[in-house]
């Protein structure tokens, strides 16, 4: 492994437990993956003896080690932290939740980045929506950091601030000094990849069915957001795929739907919506 350009960096946060790394660990191993490249583990909060049983696991899988001391900084400071330190041409960053959908993903993600001149950043998921009410409006494009690839050039030119809460995170993913929007200020754009390797622009993510559309059918990396889709009701994907991509969210929120007025709403706005088509 030694002189690869590319890092695939996943983070194994101690405070998540071990079945989220048994589950990425697994993905990894199934599915095939020709392109030459080091898997960094980056062991988050973690005492030297706390990792033995996760190098059990890792007993046949070649990996370098890197240690991240305490639990703060949520993903986005230890994938900072691993660009400053280590010394690749690319940065794969798959954060603790992530698991591998198909074979030949990395290549999927690495060739849709080289052969793209104006790619500053691929990601196996993206949305349009806009977060918070300090973000961008909608429609918000922005990368989500489950899994991505970046050149080590921009990513050392990205500026990060100190992440201290999930708010903080948020901002730096999606907000108005995030990192899609500051890859964009570099003049370069974000592109998102599926399973079967299409790079999608911007414009046509919703089509992608890589996230929270199209079923998810062509999801390369899947995360717990994404299972959180597939695993919900038909009221609460609609919520979902709107949340990401019409900005035009249902006021029958499904999350809240022990609450009588959101069961309601929902009533009546599937009436109307049979009215309106009859």
């Amino acid at each position: 492994m030694a002189g690869s350009s590319i890092a695939v960096v996943h983070l194994v946060r101690k405070s998540n437990g071990m079945t989220p790394f048994r589950n990425f660990l697994s993905s990894y191993k199934a599915h095939h993956e020709p392109l030459c490249h080091d898997l960094v583990l980056i062991f988050k909060d973690f005492e030297e003896k706390e990792k033995a049983p996760y190098m059990e696991l890792l007993a046949d899988t070649a990996f370098v080690a890197h240690d991240f001391p305490g639990d703060g900084g949520l993903d986005l400071g230890p994938y900072f932290d691993v660009s400053q330190k280590l010394d690749y041409e690319y940065f794969c960053f798959l954060n603790s939740f992530s698991e591998i959908q198909s074979d030949n993903w990395l290549t999927h993600l690495y060739n849709c980045f080289i052969n793209n001149q104006d790619a500053g950043i691929v990601g196996a998921t993206g949305s349009w929506e806009s977060t918070g009410a300090d973000d961008p409006p909608f429609p918000n494009p922005h990368i989500r950091t489950n899994g991505f690839i970046i050149a080590a050039d921009i990513m050392r030119h990205l500026e990060f601030f100190e992440i201290k809460t999930k708010d903080d995170a948020r901002h730096m993913e999606s907000g108005h000094k995030g990192i899609t929007r500051q890859v964009q200020k570099m003049g370069k754009l974000p592109y998102i990849v599926d399973r079967n390797g299409t790079c999608w622009p911007v414009e046509n993510w919703p089509e992608s069915a890589t996230f929270r559309s199209g079923n998810q059918r062509a999801l390369l990396i899947s995360d717990n957001r994404t299972r959180a889709f597939d695993e919900g009701d038909d009221w609460a994907q609609e919520y979902l795929f709107d949340l990401a991509w019409t900005g035009k969210p249902s006021k029958a929120n499904p999350f809240k739907r022990h609450k009588m007025r959101h069961r309601l709403r929902r009533f009546l706005e599937k009436r109307r919506s049979k009215t309106g088509n009859s």
